[in-house]
């Protein structure tokens, strides 16, 4: 049963993980009333102080002093991957409500595990798959959900983008670290493609492999899944050294077609394609931040659900483990 929390007006944030990501949301959480950043704590004392200066907050010397600091009412995990788990399995325990980046965990043993101690402790954890706050892809499952198409039938969905961008990290080349570009980028292709097929992965078959740099983690994946209900559908996630960036969804329904971006959607019908007009933010990603937070909180205060299910963000993750099994494997993987 969820423990439902009272605030007394503002949510008052601890953050363990003080890099780029958690810059972007601490500049969300600054667009938003009742919410402040009040600790932080990070790998590099330096960095965190960095950090406090510029958004807030007191500097803790470990994550068990944020967690128990009576001025932290909920907590952000924007650590490295491999971190994420332990941190997580730490936060819940604290009682605190939980905002959790991608990937849960590096592993889906500790992903379950993640995923059950929130459910068993009543403890609210939200993934932060931010593809369902963008524009274009919740006006998509919006046009879904009324069935105006019809039942989605087949998808593609592209993430392809330059792998060594400013803000990589050497454990991002590491897979026995959580990285990678399936694990870094490419899983919200899939987290997209899943959403709007709306149907459960019945089977996945997957080529990965490291092409384009030197580093012991993926960079290409090209996966097909097969989902209950006869749907397929295709995720590419590539890491490139050299080309150009593609990030899109396509949709085939029985009644036309849907082609998505963050910030557009496009109706296919009569062979032609008729864009749909969307209300965009100034910043897509500082707006779809500040709604995961929004989320969160009503879910920690009044028990209404996110978008992002804690069962959907496991079925995702579900979906990554058997993609690399079936790469390893060389053969379709079911999931049970």
């Amino acid at each position: 049963m969820l423990r439902r929390r009272h605030l007394d007006g503002r949510m008052r944030v601890g953050i363990l993980g003080a890099g780029w990501w958690a810059d972007q949301h601490a500049q969300a959480l600054a667009t938003l009333d009742g919410f402040t950043v009040t600790g932080v704590n990070s790998g590099s004392l330096e960095t965190a102080t960095a950090f406090a200066a510029q958004y807030g907050g007191r500097v803790h010397a470990d994550a068990g002093a944020l967690l128990a600091a009576p001025d932290v009412d909920a907590v952000l995990i924007t650590a490295p991957h491999e971190y994420h788990a332990p941190l997580a399995l730490q936060a819940i325990a604290s009682g605190k409500p939980v905002l959790l980046e991608k990937p849960v965990a590096t592993n889906n043993t500790d992903t379950h595990a993640v995923l059950n101690a929130a459910r068993d402790a009543g403890v609210t954890c939200l993934v932060g798959f931010t593809s369902h706050y963008f524009p274009g892809f919740s006006r998509a499952r919006e046009l879904i959900d009324s069935g105006e198409l019809g039942r989605p039938l087949s998808g593609q969905s592209v993430f392809q983008k330059r792998w060594m961008e400013a803000n990589r990290r050497d454990w991002h080349l590491d897979r026995g670290r959580g990285g990678g570009m399936l694990l870094t980028a490419g899983i919200h292709a899939l987290d997209r493609l899943m959403w709007l097929m709306d149907k459960p992965v019945q089977s996945v078959s997957a080529a990965m492999g490291t092409h384009m740099h030197d580093q012991q983690a993926d960079d290409l994946s090209s996966i097909f899944l097969r989902f209950q209900g006869g749907g397929a559908g295709m995720v590419g996630s590539y890491g490139y050294a050299q080309g150009g960036p593609i990030n899109a969804t396509t949709i085939l329904c029985e009644g036309g077609s849907l082609r998505v971006t963050p910030d557009s959607l496009e109706i296919g019908q009569n062979d032609g394609w008729e864009a749909v007009s969307l209300t965009l933010p100034g910043n897509l990603t500082l707006a779809a931040l500040a709604q995961e937070w929004v989320e969160l909180r009503a879910w920690a205060e009044r028990g209404q659900l996110p978008r992002v299910t804690p069962e959907f963000a496991g079925s995702v993750m579900d979906v990554v483990f058997a993609a690399e099994e079936s790469a390893v494997q060389e053969r379709e993987v079911s999931l049970g």
